[in-house]
């Protein structure tokens, strides 16, 4: 039985817009995972990287905009008694930015700050914890191929979605 669905942030709760190519290009980064780049970098190198990063992804939170029919899907899961999570490789500060700016709240919310990111299955093994649910209670909805290789890495099922049809077609998808 359903009891938890855990959400990536960017690109599936929110719209929005990172030039990863030129982001990478700043940091020196080509096809590697770029928050496990940095965190192998040492020193003033590190520190530069992570401020780059950050310039890019507080232009990009302020730009955001919330996906159609999220408040909606929201409130099902609410009356539906599900509980709802974040795994995102986005900073804390950014996601509390956006959970105020859209008056969201989740009954538990895991980013990169705490130590782990995806592709790796270990960010939504540690959100699974904190909502004290089993995998095989939970799913995971994302739009990307690092969503996809954290959740058959932890072992638990994945949605990749796109906006076509809006939270409609995610609410359709947890009533089956």
């Amino acid at each position: 039985m359903l009891k938890g669905i855990i959400f990536d942030l960017d690109g599936t709760l929110i719209d929005s817009h990172y030039e990863w190519s030129l982001i990478r290009k700043k940091i020196g980064v080509d096809n590697f995972p770029i928050l496990t780049y940095i965190n192998g970098l040492k020193g003033v190198l590190k520190r530069e990287a992570i401020k780059t990063l950050e310039v890019f992804e507080k232009r990009a939170t302020h730009k955001a905009r919330l996906q159609k029919g999220i408040k909606k899907l929201f409130t099902f899961l609410l009356k539906s008694k599900i509980k709802k999570a974040i795994v995102t490789n986005n900073s804390r500060k950014n996601v509390e930015y956006l959970l105020e700016k859209w008056k969201l709240s989740f009954d538990a919310i895991v980013t990169r700050d705490d130590g782990v990111w995806k592709p790796s299955g270990k960010p939504l093994e540690l959100v699974i914890k904190k909502l004290n649910l089993r995998k095989d209670e939970v799913i995971f909805i994302g739009n990307s191929n690092p969503d996809r290789l954290a959740a058959e890495a932890a072992g638990i099922k994945y949605i990749c979605i796109s906006h076509k049809k809006g939270a409609e077609g995610l609410i359709s998808l947890i009533k089956k």
